[in-house]
């Protein structure tokens, strides 16, 4: 996969990929849910823009405030072992996330509703470090 060439992701990166992984992996579920819904053009563009808003938030390694942290994609990309999935529900009941739970990435994944830095909230000497 070319797009797990970066092992430190920045924004841009989440589109760096072969034409079949973009295909499957980023063009069919954004598309689908529009296509059988038959959204009206502004929605389907509306939810393309904030689709890709946050992948590339996800793929550029900082916290944004009440946005999803993207220690757990940034660390899927260090391992390729580990969190597999955006929702981790599926990481939880197959045990993919408990390396990730046990590092100070797995302390700092959480929405955080501050400006505060989240390396600042929780510091390297509060968690275990790999």
């Amino acid at each position: 996969k070319k797009h797990h060439e970066w092992t430190a992701p920045i924004g841009i990166v989440s589109l760096y990929c072969c034409p079949a992984e973009y295909f499957f992996t980023n063009f069919l579920p954004v598309s689908a849910g529009p296509t059988v819904f038959r959204s009206h053009l502004f929605v389907v563009w509306l939810w393309i823009l904030v689709e890709t808003v946050y992948t590339t938030i996800e793929h550029s390694g900082y916290h944004v405030p009440f946005v999803s942290s993207s220690e757990g994609h940034d660390y899927h990309h260090k391992t390729f072992t580990s969190w597999y999935g955006t929702m981790a529900f599926l990481d939880v009941l197959h045990g993919t996330d408990r390396p990730f739970s046990a590092t100070v990435h797995g302390k700092r994944h959480f929405i955080s509703c501050t400006l505060t830095p989240v390396k600042e909230s929780v510091p390297e000497t509060s968690c275990k470090v790999e």
